[in-house]
């Protein structure tokens, strides 16, 4: 047995550096992930815009343009109130919305100035169990 104590204590620092491996039993550090941008609220295309916005004026638009359209389009249509909006390109127009009916749509009218002259549409819009705004004409 004394032969083995030198050998034991030889090793014994060895076996030690493999607990130290271990932890302390503390529970580990959570990654810290960076919060993530809202979504953008999606625009719909083409016909499903509705009103002047939906032909080939709308297509004529920028989408910056495009997009302060549509957010008054769909402000309007929630508030019940006349909204206007001005594009970054010159381009500005105005949403009115008009009765609600019992079904959860609304008529509207939309007037779009592009180089000073008036395009004007209309249409309705039907809100969706999501919360969401869908143009039928």
């Amino acid at each position: 047995m004394q032969r083995m104590l030198p050998a034991i204590i030889a090793l014994l620092p060895l076996a030690l550096t493999g607990c130290s491996s271990v932890g302390t039993g503390a529970a580990p550090t959570p990654a810290v992930v960076a919060p993530s941008e809202p979504a953008a609220p999606t625009i719909p295309i083409g016909a499903a815009l509705g009103g002047a916005l939906g032909g080939p004026v709308g297509a004529s638009l920028s989408d910056d343009d495009r997009t302060a359209a549509w957010e008054a389009q769909v402000g309007a249509l929630d508030s019940a109130q006349r909204r206007s909006w001005r594009g970054s390109h010159g381009v500005f127009g105005y949403v009115e919305p008009g009765a609600a009916t019992g079904d959860g749509c609304r008529a509207y009218s939309q007037t779009i100035y592009i180089g000073g002259r008036p395009n004007r549409g209309h249409g309705v819009g039907c809100k969706q169990p999501d919360g969401s705004w869908k143009m039928t004409s």
